[in-house]
């Protein structure tokens, strides 16, 4: 409830300022036209498009966002697809070399959840995560659940919080994730996979945290999935949520406004009211 009234109140800002001025922001008089289309991470796509909703109220404009996942929001800015893309993970150094810019509007913890019916866990180590995820412990009784079969879910290869979660757990400790793991393409499917799996374990953005009833998270090192633990670095699973451009943006430009517009004390609280952690 907190959320949506957070987000109606900065759409009521938006709709007031055209009413007021027919425009928004100082703009001017000709403001902002014309159609465009972003794309990129799963997680940052409901940021995106709470913007759109207010940007599309404000001005004569008309605004998309796909979600193929972090790896083709870079590859969309680099190859022209897009002109502003989104990544929740990192760039490569060869992304960077090619001329990817990152600007961080967020940042993220990234959640352990569970089936909430089925498993009773509700704390695991770092190290019990990594033998899940390689496959070393496959029965729930070993780390204190029931005698059933542990049913891991992972992510697509695109996916940038599959990125920050193998750099994190698998990747960290030298080793590969399981190969038979259940693969969904969205933090939406992960969540709702979750919940409808008995004994399934899988992960997800914190703005996806609750998104399934069927569902809950589990600490880590006894460290809660939580803003305050983030932001003091004693979470162990953690990230930023980047806006990916080709180069600098160019000032005057509608590229430009909307990441600006992102970056301010109203976009902020877009980022805030959608469970994600803002910057300031």
């Amino acid at each position: 409830m907190k959320k949506i009234m957070l987000v109606m109140l900065v759409l009521v800002a938006a709709l007031t300022l055209v009413m007021a001025n027919g425009q928004g922001d100082g703009q001017g008089e000709s403001g902002f036209s014309g159609s465009y289309a972003f794309g990129g991470s799963t997680t940052l796509e409901p940021i995106f498009m709470d913007v759109n909703t207010v940007m599309e109220a404000r001005y004569s404009i008309q605004l998309s966002y796909d979600a193929p996942g972090s790896s083709a929001g870079v590859s969309g800015v680099l190859d022209g697809t897009y002109p502003i893309g989104a990544a929740s993970r990192e760039l490569k150094a060869q992304e960077i070399e090619a001329g990817a810019v990152a600007t961080p509007v967020g940042v993220d913890g990234v959640a352990i959840v569970v089936n909430k019916d089925s498993v009773a866990v509700d704390n695991l180590s770092i190290q019990q995560i990594v033998d899940i995820y390689s496959g070393v412990i496959t029965n729930w009784s070993d780390v204190g659940g029931a005698d059933a079969e542990i049913v891991v879910l992972n992510r697509d290869e695109a996916s940038g919080t599959r990125s920050c979660f193998k750099d994190s757990t698998v990747k960290e400790a030298g080793v590969d994730f399981v190969s038979d793991a259940i693969i969904v393409t969205s933090n939406g499917d992960m969540v709702s996979k979750v919940g409808s799996t008995p004994y399934a374990i899988g992960y997800c953005g914190f703005g996806y945290i609750g998104k399934d009833g069927g569902t809950k998270t589990v600490s880590i090192d006894a460290i809660d999935p939580d803003e305050e633990n983030v932001v003091n670095g004693s979470y162990a699973i953690s990230r930023n949520l980047n806006v990916i451009t080709l180069g600098e943006l160019a000032d005057g430009s509608f590229e430009k406004f909307y990441l600006d517009y992102m970056l301010s004390t109203e976009g902020q609280q877009i980022v805030k009211a959608l469970n994600f952690i803002p910057l300031n």
